[in-house]
């Protein structure tokens, strides 16, 4: 649909199996049925998700529609996910099938002439001189090829001349030939859409860059309570910036350093809000109930209470790609007492990001792994295991006797 996509604009979608994360916010294929339609015809169909429902469907709009549609889409109802837009490499199909004569024969002429030019080659160089029988002076071992045509055959120059004019040639039959695929409608907006071609936005960088000092840094202060006398173990160093206040550790419980708002402390506050604002750029794949368990996939998580509780064992499944990515977002983020966070098939720590707008409590005897930033408090009751990164962005973290090392 204009202005975003024209009529003879081709559309590349990537194939979409059931299993994948549903693109929040991407452009999708999908057969929209027959009832749908106003003609009662079922068609292929090229809108975005802006939505997702509670029953597990979605809600899709045409970039150009002010209204979203009024029929849900369902994940079976997916065929593939929008990645590239080629503008004008269609027209002449597009003039074939709407009767449109004049371009379509216009553009055979040309291309008629493109592909006589390419195999067209001249009797002779322009560059010799004749001799007194009229005929070329060449130098005596290209006398045989001459005689036989290889030279203006095997000519670079003639053959990448000829490349070129041929492939021109095959790819405007080519856009004929595709009229025979069904056609998808479609929108795409501006956010998504290069001058040469369309592409899905890019996306931040997610990296903690220097924050990654640190296993834990808060804006105010970090507070430590042992527990009969017993401390935390901190394998690493810890921070606040711009406050000041580290205080009620043992002397042994911090194996790295101690900054109190020095440089290298601002410097890794400055990236570590870089990344918790990256973060939120990232479109979700699914809404989840607030309660997570089981095994879930790589993707971008939002909830549908606004909380997120980790109860019992959580199963975090790479699917055997080192790179997988988890997205967690809520307003608050709990792991309950003695619940555990496993990662298998790949899923390492330093690609799983727990992003709460409030609170993050990691409770008592709860074994968590990943990269936590809040917004607000954070705390760690006693007991409790991390291997990663708790941070506060604007408040405090109180630690009682718990375990932190390094992803």
């Amino acid at each position: 649909m204009e202005p975003h996509i024209s009529p003879g604009d081709v559309a590349v979608a990537s194939p979409w199996d059931e299993n994948d994360p549903v693109p929040m916010g991407g452009v999708v294929q999908y057969r929209s049925p027959a009832a749908a339609e106003p003609d009662g015809i079922e068609r292929l169909r090229l809108h975005r998700i802006v939505e997702a429902n509670d029953d597990g469907t979605f809600v899709t709009a045409g970039d150009a529609n002010h209204d979203v549609d009024s029929s849900s889409l369902k994940r079976s109802q997916i065929t593939g996910q929008a990645r590239i837009l080629i503008p004008m490499i269609g027209l002449p199909g597009f003039w074939l099938n709407t009767g449109n004569y004049g371009p379509l024969i216009l553009w055979g002429l040309v291309t008629l002439a493109a592909l006589i030019l390419a195999f067209r080659g001249p009797g002779r160089h322009p560059d010799t001189d004749d001799d007194s029988d009229g005929k070329p002076d060449l130098p005596e071992e290209e006398v045989a090829e001459e005689r036989v045509g290889v030279t203006e055959i095997l000519s670079p120059r003639r053959l990448d001349r000829r490349t070129a004019l041929t492939l021109i040639g095959l790819a405007a039959a080519g856009s004929i030939v595709g009229t025979q695929v069904p056609v998808s409608s479609a929108a795409f907006s501006t956010r998504t859409r290069t001058k040469a071609s369309w592409s899905v936005a890019k996306l931040p960088e997610l990296t903690l860059g220097r924050a990654a000092t640190y296993l834990l840094m808060a804006h105010e202060s970090i507070q430590h309570s042992p527990t009969l006398g017993i401390g935390t173990t901190i394998s690493g160093s810890v921070a606040t910036s711009p406050g000041t206040k580290i205080e009620g550790f043992w002397p042994w419980d911090i194996s790295g350093s101690t900054d109190r708002n020095t440089t290298g402390a601002r410097n890794a506050k400055t990236d570590l809000m870089v990344l918790y604002a990256a973060l939120d750029k990232y479109p979700a794949t699914a809404i989840r109930d607030s309660v997570l368990s089981g095994t879930i996939r790589p993707g971008v998580y939002t909830s549908s209470t606004g909380r997120f509780t980790i109860n019992g064992t959580v199963t975090l499944d790479g699917q055997g790609d080192p790179n997988a990515r988890f997205i967690f977002r809520a307003n608050t983020i709990t792991s309950a007492d003695g619940s555990t966070v496993v990662f298998t098939r790949g899923t390492k720590a330093a690609n799983v990001y727990w992003r709460s707008t409030g609170d993050i409590t990691l409770g008592s005897s709860s074994t968590n792994r990943g990269i936590y930033l809040a917004n607000s408090h954070g705390v760690m009751q006693s007991r409790a295991e991390l291997v990663g990164y708790l941070y506060s962005c604007t408040s405090s973290l109180t630690i009682t006797r718990s375990t932190i090392q390094p992803a």
